[in-house]
């Protein structure tokens, strides 16, 4: 049996006999009685099985589970983490910084023993450290691109990037098949024309600012055939992208707020961005691009650092979003004024054709509701025709909230389907014990209630949502428990 010489003090051989999987018991029609026949060296059960099915098996394992069997040298797909290669004491930070050159050592281990035939997928995502373990990351880049895999993922989140930026050499690619690229804290640069990604269908680029510091100037990083600059701010900063790519589907932005250029971007369907809560002025809408430049965006997805508030001014008369049949709204900030939740309905007047509407606002109540609730002003024009569903995330008994559904409602005879998630952020903060039970948390119930009882009463009389009458008496009757997960089709 063949085995990666750097686990061989920590995996175990399998043990010389293993029980059947069938429970040991003779197969039926076999009459005769056959005597138990004795296991040879690394001989089990399912390594009867056909070297196809055992890869399948073994692909699913992660490498420290599967690296005693020889076939996982030809398992499809490797994901070098710290939780696959150290075990335990990835979760611990101190212990992961004390093993970063064990984890280097195993990641350049696994590469150099596996056969990289039909591998399709890569991912490595470890602390490194540029200056310290360049050539590692050199050796998994070359050996993606020899292996020719379809999907790469580099991630060096959490590693030390003072002295030096590592630069993806896409470059290694050219004549490749891959399709996937995502990059974490990883530079991209345009020197050679990005030639190796001719066929990528999509990128991810995340950055986190807060782990880059230091003196140095990083290069520019970007998207196919990305003109990008970078500036010096006291750390690492990207400050713009250009993309142009007629094969692009799916483009993510994670980080602050960029300039991002579509120069020719006619394939992609759907845009992520997400940004950072850097300045409470930044708005995710300045990133996307009209309909001339994306037309064929049919997916939105956007983080906003503060309440979203737009001006007619930032639509461009309602040809920007024309396409779009699914738009996904973050906010991670509280609601400061009532009516900025008019903004969302703003947003589909620029969107006339969106199917599905998601909101996820994590927002903690007042201690005290106001006692004078100012008048939402609703865009006159706000008449989504073809919206059916509408999903309201981390409710925690907002009116706002139950307005905007109780007005959308109103204004879009398609609709079919409301899902509320009442309250899962503060269940998902029970479950890690993070919140206690107490009053705060009885009060939210109450108010949740309170606002669901008078959304209920004020949409029976809406005439297109008959199918949601037969939910009211069974929602009113929901546990505290129930109410905290609920989710209300």
């Amino acid at each position: 049996m063949a085995r990666c010489r750097h686990y061989d003090n920590n995996a175990a051989p399998p043990p010389s006999s293993l029980p059947s999987v069938n429970g040991g018991g003779a197969a039926r029609g076999d009459r005769r009685t056959k005597r138990p026949r004795a296991c040879e060296e690394d001989d089990d059960c399912i390594g009867r099985l056909p070297d196809d099915v055992l890869i399948a098996i073994v692909s699913r394992l992660t490498i420290r589970d599967a690296v005693w069997r020889h076939l996982w040298k030809h398992a499809p797909r490797i994901s070098l983490r710290p939780s696959h290669l150290v075990g335990d004491v990835a979760g611990i930070p101190s212990a992961l910084r004390d093993n970063v050159a064990r984890l280097a050592a195993a990641a350049s281990s696994v590469l150099r023993h596996h056969s990289g035939a039909g591998l399709d997928r890569l991912v490595l995502a470890l602390p490194l450290s540029p200056s310290t373990h360049g050539a590692v990351l050199d050796q998994s880049v070359e050996f993606a691109a020899s292996a020719g895999a379809r999907e790469l993922h580099l991630s060096l989140a959490g590693g030390d990037h003072v002295e030096q930026h590592y630069d993806f050499p896409h470059w290694r690619f050219a004549g490749g098949q891959l399709r996937r690229l995502v990059l974490s804290d990883v530079g991209l640069e345009h020197q050679r024309g990005l030639d190796g990604l001719a066929q990528l269908t999509q990128l991810d680029l995340t950055r986190h600012p807060r782990r880059l510091r230091g003196p140095h100037r990083p290069r520019a990083q970007g998207v196919p055939p990305a003109r990008p600059r970078g500036r010096l701010t006291g750390r690492p900063a990207l400050e713009s992208i250009a993309i142009e790519s007629t094969t692009l589907l799916e483009f993510a932005y994670r980080g602050h707020k960029v300039g991002i250029t579509y120069r020719h971007a006619p394939a992609v369907v759907r845009l992520i961005v997400m940004l950072v809560p850097a300045s409470a002025s930044e708005c995710p809408l300045d990133c996307v691009a009209s309909g001339a430049a994306l037309p064929k965006l049919k997916q939105l997805f956007l983080q906003f650092p503060s309440p979203l508030q737009i001006q007619q001014l930032q639509l461009h008369h309602g040809r920007r979003f024309e396409r779009l049949s699914q738009i996904v709204l973050f906010f991670k900030t509280p609601w400061r004024e009532r009516e900025h939740v008019a903004s969302v309905a703003s947003l589909l007047v620029a969107a006339p054709s969106v199917k599905e509407l998601r909101v996820e606002a994590y927002s903690d109540l007042p201690a005290v509701p106001p006692q004078k609730k100012q008048t939402i002003q609703w865009p006159r024009h706000c008449s989504p025709k073809k919206l059916e569903s509408i999903v309201l995330g981390g409710f925690s008994g907002e009116p706002e909230l139950m307005e905007l559904a109780f007005f959308l409602s109103q204004k879009s005879p398609a609709i079919r389907t409301l899902t509320v998630n009442a309250l899962g952020e503060i269940l998902t903060m029970k479950r890690l014990g993070l919140l206690g039970a107490g009053a705060n948390n009885n009060n939210a119930i109450d108010d949740a209630r309170r606002e669901l009882d008078r959304f209920f009463d004020d949409i029976v009389d809406v005439k297109n949502f008959p199918a949601l009458r037969d939910l009211f008496p069974a929602a009113r009757e929901l546990s505290d428990e129930e109410l905290l997960a609920g989710r209300l089709p």
